[in-house]
């Protein structure tokens, strides 16, 4: 799981370099991050350490923290592309 979150992270920083979008580097973290721990959620790790509630916000809360992440992503870069073309409509 380790290293498959610093694969994630480092992702995420990358497409945040090279975009310049924070909240672009952030939801893919998030996403990714949710799909490492989603298919991981059933391993006796959890269980031994008395960690379910890790289990139970992977299932039911973080997929909803990701729909907000990837709305606020989707009002961003609506609102970017509007700026840019009421700016070409006026030059």
């Amino acid at each position: 799981n380790i290293f498959l979150l610093t694969i994630a992270l480092i992702v995420s920083i990358y497409f945040w370099r090279n975009k310049k979008n924070i909240l672009l580097g952030i939801a893919l973290f998030s996403i990714l991050s949710n799909v490492i721990f989603y298919t991981d959620s059933g391993s006796l790790f959890y269980n031994i350490y008395s960690l379910e509630w890790v289990v139970i916000f992977t299932r039911d809360y973080w997929p909803w923290i990701n729909g907000v992440i990837l709305v606020l992503l989707i009002i961003n870069f609506f609102n970017k592309n509007a700026k840019t073309k009421k700016g070409d409509n006026i030059s």
